[in-house]
């Protein structure tokens, strides 16, 4: 029986099983086709902390992780249930030829089997290898675009009729790919126009998450000037890409049409006074840098008396914000040391007795325990009974494990579990009696002037 209910010692643990394993959703891609990773770390107790999961490089390849794609699970592994989490990953693989998955390190954090306190851990999973199979033959591997879909879109920012020489026109062609990142596809480049001049803006690049994928889109903005009248022809705009659905190269396009611009007789005078507003404009900058060597004076004071205020402003503000800082750090080492502190913990152990919960009432009365005797007792509350010749609490000691571990119906012994918390609470209260009048003689002794 005493090494029965020696097992109650905090310090009867192991730690605990913890592994990470990486699978891949294939062994062979093609270039730029996403490849689905999957790294799960399981635990023979429990994660008290999310794990962290290394985010790496791999040669040859663009790897990001699916945020948010966290899942937990419970995994059956013969006749114990161990609880894993899991977190993906894609690779966009640009290189040709076998590559390798590195390691990948999660740091866990969880109590040793027996234990409750979370403990740091570091595993790494195994690296993995796959294949990057190259384009089809005859296809420009450095246009190459692979996509499970393929979306090819324009919009004009007015309607194409009744236009005139000299109007502006915005185009915007976007190309939406499901399963490929924006920085993959290539830009579109039109044709120059004979009715006038492009001028291309910075494209708009996108990426979407979705429930494995990434998405990726990328807007061409380009702006017509209209200089000549006529029936002018824009050409079609195509993009070529492979389709990962059925193994199959694809072209998805823009028709050409026809846009009818008609003379302006007031074109000559709308650019001469373009060029008027730009000599305007012109005018004001240089007034505006001009300006801008003036003396800088602000509220009376120049620039370098404004910087010392500045800078004894920031001072004050430091000193203030370290001051919040080191309350605020105190606060929260107070409400540690009271969440591990005796009293606290006892009162945890009466909840869990309160709650008729067995199991937990253990694990409470393991965590008290293990303040209380702060290296003084035994690594056991029997050998604390012994010690301290307390017959009652050994008693009632000896009747729960008969009724818990001997007998095996841990589930009914909640009403011995309360008789023995009323013997513990007692043996607590006359000890701290005790030590506290012990405490008082010492300083009696020391203080003789006291009494």
């Amino acid at each position: 029986m005493m090494l029965l209910l020696s097992g109650w010692g905090i310090a009867q643990t192991k730690p605990a099983s913890i592994w990470a394993t990486a699978r891949l959703s294939k062994e062979q891609v093609m270039v730029g086709e996403p490849l689905i990773v999957t790294v799960t770390v399981y635990t023979s107790t429990w994660f008290t902390k999310p794990p962290v999961f290394s985010e790496i490089q791999v040669r040859g390849a663009v790897m990001t992780k699916l945020e948010s794609r966290t899942g937990a699970k419970t995994v059956t592994i013969g006749r114990k249930q161990y609880p894993a989490i899991e977190q993906r990953f894609v690779i966009y693989p640009n290189a040709i030829g076998q590559n390798t998955l590195p390691e990948i390190e999660v740091v866990t954090t969880g109590p040793p089997e027996g234990g409750y306190k979370g403990i740091e851990r570091t595993v790494h999973t195994k690296s993995r290898s796959f294949d990057v199979l190259a384009p089809p033959e005859g296809i420009d591997a450095t246009n190459w675009l692979s996509a499970y879909d393929l979306n090819l879109t324009e919009t004009w920012d007015r309607p194409l009729r009744d236009l005139k020489a000299g109007d502006i026109l915005e185009r915007r062609i976007t190309i939406k790919a499901q399963g490929a990142l924006a920085a993959f596809i290539s830009p579109i480049v039109p044709e120059k126009p004979d009715f006038g001049t492009i001028y291309p803006k910075q494209p708009i690049l996108g990426n979407i998450q979705g429930q494995t994928l990434f998405n990726g889109s990328r807007t061409e903005i380009l702006t017509y000037l209209l200089e000549e009248d006529g029936s002018f022809t824009i050409p079609e705009v195509s993009v070529q890409w492979f389709n990962l659905r059925n193994r199959q190269l694809e072209t998805e396009s823009i028709p050409s049409f026809t846009i009818d611009i008609a003379d302006n007789p007031d074109l000559e005078f709308i650019l001469s006074r373009q060029k008027e507003l730009q000599e305007e404009l012109d005018k004001e900058t240089e007034r505006l840098e001009e300006e801008d060597e003036e003396p800088f004076e602000f509220m009376g004071l120049n620039w370098w008396q404004l910087t010392l205020v500045i800078l004894a402003a920031s001072g004050i503000l430091s000193l203030i914000y370290r001051w919040i800082k080191k309350i605020e750090f105190r606060r929260k080492e107070a409400q540690k040391a009271k969440l591990i502190s005796e009293p606290y913990l006892f009162k945890e152990l009466e909840k869990a007795i309160s709650s008729n919960d067995p199991e937990n009432s253990i694990q409470a009365l393991a965590r008290w325990y293990d303040a209380y005797r702060q290296g003084k007792y035994g690594a056991s509350i029997y050998e604390f009974a012994q010690d301290k010749h307390q017959e009652t609490l050994l008693n009632e000691l000896v009747k729960f494990g008969e009724i818990a571990f001997k007998e095996d119906r841990l589930a009914q012994s909640t009403s011995q579990l309360k008789s023995l918390y009323t013997a513990l609470s007692d043996t607590r209260t006359s000890l701290n009696k005790e030590s506290h009048s012990k405490n008082e003689e010492a300083w009696m002794n020391i203080n003789p002037t006291t009494h």
